[in-house]
């Protein structure tokens, strides 16, 4: 395994330890489309639990995750950029 996608599974695991914000991952250019996509899909995954545990008052000490919507956005413009828009 390359150490790029090394560097791209850490990412999907845990996106917040290599990037600050969703448009970072935009930003990178050593990332492909899809492994953008997939990272921001984990990013998404991660603002919709912490909605959910924020809902349900189970929240602590969780680094920030950003919003559900500022993965939504960057998915979106992701998309435009790559030309699949819907």
């Amino acid at each position: 395994m390359s150490q790029q996608q090394d560097r791209t599974d850490d990412a999907i695991a845990d996106p917040s330890r290599q990037f600050k914000t969703p448009m970072d991952v935009l930003r990178d250019p050593k990332l492909d489309v899809d492994a953008k996509r997939a990272i921001l899909e984990s990013w998404k995954k991660d603002a919709e639990l912490l909605s959910t545990a924020t809902n349900e008052n189970m929240t602590g000490g969780e680094s920030p995750i950003p919003t559900l919507q500022d993965v939504n956005i960057a998915l979106e413009k992701l998309e435009k950029l790559s030309g699949r828009v819907n």
